[in-house]
């Protein structure tokens, strides 16, 4: 029997134990496209900005973070549907079945028949699938796929192996060498005719008391592990090499009879078939001569079947030397209980979880059982969130600057009030104080007056009358420039400079002295607190007070210059002046400059003997 026929009789028998099912279509990565949504949301909310009141604004932005919202919570979208695929359903029909899913090592619950939707952004994703105990046609073998997050198919391996059993005089095993073969041999293409056979070469060393060994083709690995495996052309080689080569496997001339019964009662001199299920250890033919190999073909999940030779065969051995073992070999290996495959941070899109029976060679035989598999994108990596962010780090900054807004507001107001009230209350006390204290001073002053015209009077108490009647009207004056500083219908700079004048004018009168005033139009509107004008007034009054008492003038010359938000008075005379270096400094010149340092302005005296001196008051007025 040809290897090409045995091929034919493992295909049919195991296709027949099948169920045809149709290919499920090819489903990649969806993702969602928000270039023209965000066009026309752009569009709509610059219409609204353009055109539409203050309520408009805060409803647009409003309603567009409700929507980012439910953007970043809804399920990406499903691809289209024109040619349904073959979903996992509830049919006992179903060969193959979804049987658990793991995400980060924790089972996922409520997997539905139709999609399975996973948490975003998985470190760890295992799918274990397998076959339906209550199908009609159990598959042996099975694979899967992810399909739009790669290209080749996962099987789970189990192995079969070769193994190289050394044993001592007494036939007693003393060790073993162990060669496994798991999944499919490269250029597998379900055919023992059509595929390369791989070569495959193994160098043992002979252990201690070892005299000769035996070697055992086996499918006995995990009891779940089905498919093919096939070894020819199997020789041993002596240490250091050479041209004697033992060949294991001796060749079988054909046999007349049926070539069935050939490959599973004929065996080669020396092997002999074993395990649970012998009848599985087959003979392989190929080529048109007389060579064969030995294969295992397992087709029950619980048995297995084993090549092996005798224990006596092969040449005897000295411990410590080096055997060179080479042998062609072939193979396809899956499991029969269950398939598990891992994926590792899975990216966010839609894929499809794709199962497909396999017949004992691995051909393909049946359709795709597929199922939906959705990885929601991460919150933050959705372009509605970053938008929702935007729009919440507005809100917040607008928020805070209106709050603050409110806060700054609320404090001016507060300090309107307060201001307000002491207005109020520094009015109160001008008025009690020129309407009481003033008339009563006045009466004073008009009684010592009446006093000194009276005849029969003599000429001491006319005197202290007279002296009665100038100290009163000191304090009448006194009073008034009180009065003028607490009123706060004085508080500007024309005020000021009208009573910078009006004191002038009275202390050069009484001093009989010529009086020049250079005052420009000053601005009503430009505020002068009430300490900053009595400050003023009591430097002014002190420098013309010097120039009265110390100067020997004929004439002052009084001058006021704003130049932007700064004031200038100048006082300057006629008088005999001085020298600054060598004058002792008294407290009116001190009490000048700390009036002015406490307006943050400055006071500079600059005179020379017979040149007169100039007294330049200058502070910043207050901004408005």
């Amino acid at each position: 029997m040809s290897a090409k026929t045995l091929d034919g009789n493992i295909t049919d028998t195991t296709m027949n134990k099948r169920r045809a099912m149709a290919t499920g279509d090819d489903v990649g990565i969806s993702h969602c496209s928000d270039s023209g949504a965000l066009k026309e949301l752009g569009l709509v909310i610059m219409c609204i900005l353009k055109h539409g009141d203050c309520r408009c604004i805060f409803a647009a932005l409003f309603g567009l973070g409700a929507f980012a919202v439910a953007s970043i919570l809804a399920s990406p979208a499903l691809p289209s549907q024109d040619n349904p695929p073959y979903h996992v359903g509830d049919s006992k029909d179903q060969e193959l079945l979804l049987r658990s899913v793991e995400v980060n090592k924790r089972a996922l619950s409520g997997i539905s028949n139709e999609s399975l939707y996973l948490p975003a952004h998985p470190d760890t994703t295992t799918f274990i699938y397998g076959p339906n105990p209550l199908a009609a046609n159990v598959p042996l073998r099975f694979r899967c796929q992810l399909d739009g997050y790669e290209q080749g198919w996962h099987e789970r391996t189990v192995l079969m192996r070769m193994v190289i059993r050394f044993i001592d005089t007494n036939q007693r095993e003393v060790a073993e060498q162990v060669f496994e073969v798991m999944g499919e041999s490269p250029g597998w293409t379900g055919s023992f005719t059509n595929s390369p056979w791989i070569r495959r070469k193994e160098v043992v060393a002979v252990p201690a008391d070892a005299v000769r060994f035996w070697v055992v083709i086996s499918s006995a690995g995990p009891p779940e592990a089905v498919g093919v495996f096939a070894i020819r052309n199997l020789v041993v080689l002596p240490s250091g090499g050479g041209t004697n080569a033992f060949r294991m496997i001796p060749p079988v001339e054909p046999a007349a009879s049926n070539a069935a019964v050939e490959a599973t009662k004929v065996s080669p001199a020396g092997w002999e078939r074993g395990g649970l299920r012998p009848a599985n250890a087959q003979l392989l033919r190929y080529g048109p001569g007389s060579e064969v190999a030995l294969a295992i073909i397992d087709d029950h999940p619980k048995g297995h079947a084993d090549w092996n030779t005798a224990k006596v065969q092969g040449p005897e051995l000295t411990p410590g030397e080096k055997l060179t073992f080479e042998w062609e070999e072939i193979y396809s290996i899956g499991a029969a209980d269950f398939g598990k495959v891992d994926y590792t941070n899975l990216p966010a899109g839609l894929y499809r979880f794709r199962m497909q029976a396999l017949n004992l060679m691995g051909i393909p035989a049946g359709r795709d059982i597929s199922q939906l598999v959705t990885v929601p994108v991460a919150a933050w990596k959705t372009l509605w969130f970053w938008v929702a962010v935007g729009l919440a780090l507005f809100a917040i900054t607008a928020g805070s600057w209106r709050l603050s807004a409110w806060r700054r507001m609320k404090g001016q107001v507060q300090d309107l009030e307060r201001q307000r009230d002491l207005e109020q209350e520094r009015f109160r006390i001008a008025q009690n104080i020129h309407d009481d204290l003033g008339a009563r001073v006045t009466e004073i002053a008009l009684l010592s007056s009446s006093a000194q015209l009276k005849p029969n009077l003599s000429h001491e108490a006319r005197a202290e009358f007279g002296a009665v009647n100038r100290l009163t009207n000191d304090l009448v004056r006194a009073l008034y420039e009180t009065v003028w500083a607490v009123n706060p219908k004085n508080d500007h700079l024309d005020s000021l400079a009208s009573f910078v004048c009006q004191i002038a004018n009275q202390m050069c009168a009484q001093a009989q002295l010529r009086c020049r005033l250079q005052i420009p139009d000053l601005p009503a509107e430009i505020p002068v607190a009430s300490h900053i004008r009595h400050n003023v007034i009591m430097a002014v009054k002190e420098s013309i007070h010097n120039v009265i008492k110390h100067g020997r003038a004929s004439e002052i010359q009084i001058g006021i210059q704003q130049a932007g938000k700064a004031l200038t008075l100048q006082v300057s005379d006629n008088g005999c002046g001085f020298d600054p270096a060598v004058i002792v400094r008294g407290n009116g010149l001190d009490n000048m400059e700390r009036r002015l340092r406490s307006l943050r302005g400055s006071c500079s005296i600059t005179s020379r003997p017979g040149a007169g001196t100039k007294v330049i008051l200058e502070f910043p007025l207050p901004v408005s």
